[in-house]
């Protein structure tokens, strides 16, 4: 699996609560989650196998256990905040919220 893969062109298309973010990571299995996230999807009341990366330059009013809406093109999928980090990345800040895919 390659983690560093994007949406890439199609990240324009993409909303996360009604905004677009800077970038977007592809789903990825829960598997591939570290024990502290794989606990909290576990105490949540959502049923959720897989996750992404949603990437802001600028932070968002989303908080950890929001539901929001991810949607492409019309696909629109429910999504769980599991984290939110704030990065420093080449000198410059970054807002990364891990997000749930509800099944």
């Amino acid at each position: 699996m390659y983690f560093e893969e994007h949406y890439e062109e199609l990240t324009s298309e993409i909303r996360l609560g009604g905004v677009t973010p800077d970038a977007n990571s592809m789903p990825m299995n829960k598997m591939f989650l570290g024990k502290k996230f794989q606990k909290i999807i576990k105490n949540s009341t959502h049923n959720v196998d897989s996750y992404m990366n949603v990437i802001f330059e600028k932070k968002q009013i989303f908080k950890n256990g929001d539901v929001l809406e991810w949607e492409l093109q019309g696909e629109v999928l429910p999504v769980f905040v599991i984290e939110y980090k704030k990065l420093f990345v080449k000198g410059k800040h970054f807002h990364v919220y891990a997000v749930g895919i509800i099944e």
